[in-house]
């Protein structure tokens, strides 16, 4: 067999060792849990030499020769590590009595879960006030509750076009100084800001002192980019001059 069935040979072997079940919650919650790098590549190995190598208790020597750190700090990482509850030595005894060690990451995993919902909570919690805080400004300058179609357009802002919460009162208070306070007029006015990039009220405050200077602003209608003979002008609802 000649140099390149070998070297296919090896690759198919590599390949043949599969790979391990690597948690993502691992790579998206670490930080949060305060574990460093260091310490995520020493447990992923740890993981390695479990599932792949049948070894539940790798040697320091063991870690060493995979790692770019020395022994003394493989020692102190997992020193680290057990002291923080994210790993644990257990104790087995097999059937003939022998008593053995093994590293068990079940404590890591609770860790890392426990982060992952409590930011779910944390994010949920975020958006429902984000949500409750924008329903009670347009009922305020409504002057009176959201039409089901409303609240279903009001939602579809946010969760589906994406538009940030402090662009759509931007654009409550655009229609306000208009003296057009209805959910089809702010949805033209953030569908024009959409089709000229604005993201920010800064952003439209700028882009509406430009068109105060053209003169009036045509409205697109939902949906298309056809002018219609219905114009509105944009103002500068911060600084009115």
């Amino acid at each position: 067999m000649g140099r390149k069935g070998s070297l296919q040979t090896a690759l198919v072997h590599l390949l043949q060792e599969g790979s391990i079940a690597l948690p993502v919650v691992l790579l998206t919650e670490y930080k949060r849990v305060g574990l460093s790098e260091q310490e995520v590549m020493l447990l992923i190995h740890i993981m390695l030499f479990q599932e792949k190598e049948q070894k539940p208790f790798p040697t320091v020597s063991e870690l060493e020769e995979r790692m770019s750190c020395s022994s003394d700090q493989i020692v102190s990482s997992l020193q680290q590590l057990v002291r923080g509850g994210f790993l644990q030595i257990e104790e087995e005894v097999n059937e003939y009595g022998v008593r053995s060690e093994r590293f068990s990451t079940s404590p890591l995993l609770q860790q890392l879960v426990a982060s992952f919902v409590n930011r779910e909570e944390t994010d949920k919690t975020v958006d429902e006030e984000a949500y409750s805080s924008i329903f009670r400004l347009f009922e305020q300058e409504f002057g009176r509750a959201l039409s089901p179609m409303e609240c279903e357009l009001l939602a579809q802002w946010m969760d589906e076009d994406g538009y940030p919460v402090e662009l759509i009162e931007a654009a409550l208070r655009e229609a306000v100084f208009c003296g057009k306070v209805n959910i089809r007029y702010i949805d033209r006015i953030l569908l024009e800001w959409q089709r000229n990039k604005i993201q920010t009220p800064e952003e439209a405050i700028d882009y509406s002192r430009k068109f105060r200077q053209k003169g009036l602003l045509y409205q697109t209608a939902a949906k298309e980019n056809k002018p219609t003979s219905t114009r509105f002008s944009f103002y500068n609802w911060v600084n009115q001059e």
